[in-house]
């Protein structure tokens, strides 16, 4: 049993810690680029983050990975000779129990002592990546905000970082600020890696005065220095109940100076301790649900139990949040919904001892079944029609069902795993109903991180379920290749891959912008009034930097832009209070204009004015969303002028070559797990499963980290995006060949 059991454990946990981790890189590396830190901190920050999504996903993964094994011990009948044999219920639950008490202890190490320090390991190196300040280093078209008031950013960058075209720099003032262009210039960084030293050829500084209006300075050369020293003091581990071990708890719940509240810290410790203790009961829950009658139905108990774990683990987090707002007692609620958690776990398990696969529960959805069951039968004539199926059509409804089925189950662990972590939040942010909205808004990222590997369970399973039936004997002695298999079972693969490149491409950018603008309207307390951090981009050749902008994009204040000729010098600068979207551009509204002359510069005010430009509402709203998702008509725009650019060309890139090479994905699941149809009822089908699966999980794992190398500039955005796709399919190709030979 145990064995059994480890290999869809791993293969789900896998799974989940990949989607997560993958998402997590991505915002990470953003972030990271946004303040010019070195990209070295990610890896730290990903290493910290694996105790807490390990915490998250060991629950959900123990419980799937037992309704797969139990349910395949179930369908070829072992569960039946099992109890023939005098083997009792109990008996049969017993390993799947001890597999539970193992993993709770595990999880409350992680919960209990790991968590609590990764926490504060993740901080601290996010806190020296800000503190290591700008590395003096930039990518071309990004915004640097270096120092306090200080941004920086060139058109062209050579492969250092340190040889600059197109220098534009800007710093806040007393009386405005102060702006520097520049033909070209160099970048150094001092021994106290502090301090920055700029070389600039060939350009002018205009600064606003107090009096007399703007000064303007013209340099054929120049030289400039900026402390870059904006570190903050780490705050101490423990300032926070949730990097407390469960010992450092029980000891501040024994203090009566504490400055955390008695009730905080008992939620936290109870919460950790109903999640961790509750592991070895889930086996009580899961034999009675997987088990189903020969003619029954498994997809109610699944339901059921996947119903049943979000329900425990969101009434936890419930009654964490009421306990912590003084609303409820701590231990009568934590420890009243763990303590209904193990009773109906217990009673489901006692109630299906002499019957198994019959519990209350299956009987009230056959119930409902026989109630709601209205269809007509069906005349034997017209069942004879409808049951001649060729062979292309059998096998993809096969792996149609199962794919689709591994899709819906990979969706429902992703969302499970996700609402433990942001239940807490939405339910600050609102009420339960808006967990409905949130769960909503985030499926196309979930379908987005599945489908591959719903694409590869499916054909594993269709693959296995023919080897059991012994059809693939039958079909490899006919003289069918595995590439007549291949063909048969693609119209699968590429209607998955056609429907993932949609929501990839247009459906999640635009659900995720959605739930960005959500989150930020909704944030409770202060955060909700929180000044956001003006934004900087390129558009038309000119540098625009915008304070504010409506949630539809359609009013924009604090508008200033910065108008260049062809040599990228300033020529003319234009501010406005508020800007309005017309036809063929914006209309600025009480707005003032600066003109560059040879020797001067003159200001004048003008109530309004128009800005031709190719920038949209709908630019704008991305722009604030705080979203990194863009489309790929958004990264084509950016690439070629027409849509505003705050990232690197090499993101844009990437973006568009990506935008083909995930729909790829799919297809090479496929390819991945034909090997599972070599095996056969006599012989080990173990190992060609577990190939597929090791190498599906490598596949996504590569991708991933190409796709990042490709965004940052280290690899060539063609190789980045279409890599880990070339290198996987030749791989396939050429393992089907050698067996096929």
């Amino acid at each position: 049993m145990m064995r059994k059991l480890a290999t869809p454990a791993l293969a789900v946990l896998g799974v989940t810690l990949v989607a997560f981790l993958l998402e997590q890189t991505l915002r990470l590396i953003n972030q990271l680029e946004a303040d010019g830190a070195r990209i070295g901190y990610l890896f730290g920050l990903i290493t910290n983050m694996v105790p807490y999504q390990l915490g998250l996903a060991l629950p959900a993964s123990f419980f799937a990975a037992m309704f797969i094994v139990i349910s395949r011990l179930d369908e070829e009948s072992e569960i039946d000779a099992i109890l023939a044999g005098g083997i009792p219920f109990e008996r049969i639950v017993a390993p799947l129990v001890f597999v539970g008490i193992v993993l709770g202890i595990i999880s409350l190490l992680l919960v209990g002592y790991l968590q609590p320090y990764s926490r504060f390991g993740y901080r601290a190196v996010l806190n020296a990546a800000t503190d290591a300040g700008w590395t003096a280093e930039l990518d071309p078209q990004v915004f640097i905000h270096a120092g306090p008031d200080f941004t920086i950013s060139a058109d062209e960058v050579d492969a250092t970082g340190r040889v600059l075209k197109g220098v534009f720099i800007r710093r806040a003032t007393q009386t405005g600020e102060s702006v520097v262009t520049a033909d070209d210039g160099r970048l150094a960084l001092r021994a106290d890696g502090k301090t920055t030293e700029l070389h600039l050829n060939g350009g002018l500084i205009l600064t606003d005065a107090a009096q007399n209006g703007p000064r303007l300075l013209r340099f054929n050369d120049f030289e400039d220095h900026e402390i870059l020293s904006t570190g903050q003091a780490l705050r101490p581990r423990g300032g926070d109940e949730a990097e407390l071990t469960i010992t450092e708890l029980v000891q501040e719940m024994g203090r009566s100076d504490s400055l955390i509240p008695q009730r905080i810290l008992q939620a936290e410790l109870y919460a950790r301790l109903a999640r961790s203790l509750a592991m070895p009961f889930l086996p009580l829950l899961a034999l009675p649900l997987a088990l189903a009658a020969k003619r029954g139905r498994r997809a109610p108990g699944m339901i059921t139990g996947a119903v049943i774990l979000v329900a425990f683990h969101h009434g936890v987090t419930l009654c964490k949040s009421f306990a912590d707002n003084g609303q409820l007692d701590p231990l009568l609620s934590l420890g009243g919904i763990f303590v209904f958690m193990v009773g109906f776990s217990i009673w489901l398990f006692l109630s299906s001892r002499k019957r198994p696969g019959d519990t209350p529960i299956s009987g009230l959805f056959l119930r409902m079944e026989t109630l709601f069951d209205r269809r007509p039968k069906s005349q034997p004539q017209a069942m004879l029609k409808k049951g001649i199926l060729g062979l292309s059509e059998y096998l993809t409804r096969i792996m149609l069902v199962r794919t689709a089925a591994a899709a819906v189950a990979l969706m429902g662990l992703l969302q499970l795993i996700d609402l433990l972590e942001r239940t807490s939040d939405i339910l600050a942010r609102g009420g339960p109903l808006d967990i409905l909205r949130y769960m909503v808004l985030r499926l196309p990222f979930m379908f987005q991180e599945v489908a591959p590997f719903a694409v590869l369970a499916g054909a594993i399973f269709t693959f296995g379920q023919l080897a059991r039936n012994s059809e693939l004997v039958v079909m490899r002695i006919s003289g069918m290749s595995l590439f007549e298999i291949f063909r048969r079972t693609l119209p699968v693969a590429l209607a998955f891959a056609a429907l993932d490149l949609i929501v990839t491409d247009q459906v999640t950018p635009r659900a995720e912008q959605s739930l960005a603008e959500w989150l930020s309207a909704t944030a409770p307390g202060g955060a909700a009034k929180a000044k956001p951090a003006p934004k900087w981009f390129r558009i038309d050749g000119n540098v625009v930097t915008v304070t504010s902008a409506s949630p539809d994009g359609k009013l924009l204040h604090g508008v200033t832009v910065y108008q260049r000729d062809v040599r990228r010098a300033l020529v003319r600068r234009m501010e406005a209070s508020t800007a309005t979207p017309q036809a063929g551009g914006w209309r600025l509204h009480d707005a003032k204009v600066t003109d560059l002359g040879p020797t001067r510069a003159d200001t004048i005010s003008v109530g309004a004015m128009d800005w031709r430009t190719t920038l949209r509402p709908s630019d704008t709203a991305r722009l604030f969303a705080d979203s990194y998702e863009i489309t790929s008509g958004t990264a084509y725009r950016s690439l070629f002028g027409k849509g505003p650019v705050d990232k690197s060309p090499s993101q844009f890139q990437t973006r568009l070559y990506r935008t083909l090479a995930s729909g790829a994905a799919p297809i090479i699941m496929l390819l991945l797990a034909l090997p599972a149809a070599l095996g056969h009822p006599r012989s080990n089908r173990t190992l060609p499963m577990i190939f597929g699966l090791g190498c599906g999980l490598l596949y996504l794992v590569s991708d991933g980290v190409l796709t990042a190398m490709g965004q940052t500039g280290v690899l060539p955005p063609l190789i980045a995006a279409w890599g880990a796709p070339v290198a996987f399919a030749a791989g396939a190709v050429s393992l089907l060949l050698y067996a096929e030979g």
